[in-house]
């Protein structure tokens, strides 16, 4: 049987009378395309069986336009409401920029006894750079992409400063949520934070310690709340021994939990106990009450972990270590 004859970007370019570049714009979704040409190009694609080769475009321009997001596992928890909006806005800003995302779940401390991990790949030379968007104090994987020479960002804030972090400003975010529940008249609160191993949630808490210092009332802070569940049991302890008059919520989509168990408990909010979050994603205007949060840009985040990836892999200048403040958004929780 005749072997078929692979088919090319060359091939394509003359079976429709244009350009290789043309052809290239219409795989790209880039633009300067007639409507009737891309029909045309994409007909012919069709019809010829053409098929992209990631690797031979990465071996010929040395780039292979893909770029790695590493989500550290959690414990097979490691998809939240939040990391589905950074990676919603990161795909965003891949398209605008031609690169293709692989995200893959990723163990800082295993990864490389793992076969699962992302990182294998990587290594392979299957993309040109990496976004961290979770990094541990001495994470290996870092450690392990620079010896490589491997571009890649962090998001979130790092304790070693050669490497390039783009974040909210999370002592900003616990001591603006602290400050905002004292100055509103809490004086018994109770602040929900999740893993004390990641440095954000320590940042985080050295805030709030900060802003409640001064306080007459009872403050405690809670470690351990990493999903809605975990929060959820925390304020149920809480509630059987005593009514804080506020719960301040390390993510809105954990203060689902803390809702669930304020009412449980015959409590009402904001009436009986107040909710503060943090990130004000959209499902916290849809709670009853709506939630107040300390409000986290995505849509700015993720640009930015975008453009200095970018930047890195072309050799360009880049923001060596980004912090955007954040900003307390009132509702009804409070």
């Amino acid at each position: 049987m005749e072997k078929r004859k692979k088919v090319t970007i060359t091939d394509i370019a003359k079976m429709c009378n244009v350009s290789i570049k043309t052809v290239s714009r219409v795989l790209n979704d880039g633009e300067n395309v007639s409507e009737r040409t891309r029909k045309k190009v994409e007909q012919a694609i069709k019809e010829s069986g053409y098929q992209v080769n990631i690797l031979a475009r990465g071996l010929k321009g040395n780039r292979t336009d893909v770029i790695m997001v590493f989500t550290d596992r959690h414990e097979e928890e490691h998809l939240s409401i939040w990391h589905i909006l950074m990676l919603k806005y990161i795909f965003i800003y891949a398209k605008k920029n031609n690169l293709k995302v692989v995200m893959s779940p990723s163990n800082s401390s295993k990864f490389m006894s793992d076969e699962t991990d992302g990182y294998y790949l990587l290594e392979n030379g299957l993309a040109d750079g990496v976004i961290l968007l979770e990094c541990i104090p001495n994470d290996m994987r870092a450690k392990a992409l620079k010896e490589r020479n491997i571009p890649f960002v962090v998001f979130g804030e790092s304790d070693d400063p050669a490497l390039c972090t783009v974040s909210l400003d999370n002592f900003q975010t616990g001591y603006k949520g602290g400050n905002y529940l004292v100055t509103h008249g809490y004086k018994n609160i109770d602040f929900l934070v999740g893993d004390n191993r990641y440095g954000s949630n320590q940042k985080r808490v050295d805030g709030f310690v900060e802003a409640t210092k001064n306080c007459k009332g009872e403050i405690n802070v809670c470690y351990g709340a990493s999903t809605v569940e975990k929060a959820y049991q925390i304020a149920v302890e809480t509630l059987k021994k005593r009514k804080p008059d506020a719960f301040f919520v390390s993510g809105d989509e954990r203060a689902v939990g803390v809702y669930r168990a304020i009412s449980e408990a015959g409590y009402k909010i904001p009436e009986d106990v107040a909710v503060l979050g943090i990130d004000n994603i959209p499902t916290g205007n849809y709670l009853h009450p709506r939630i107040s949060t300390v409000d986290q840009d995505f849509d700015t985040l993720a640009r930015m972990c975008v453009e200095n990836l970018l930047n890195m892999i072309h050799g360009k200048e880049f923001i060596q270590h980004y912090r955007l403040l954040p900003s307390v958004v009132e509702r009804e929780s409070t």
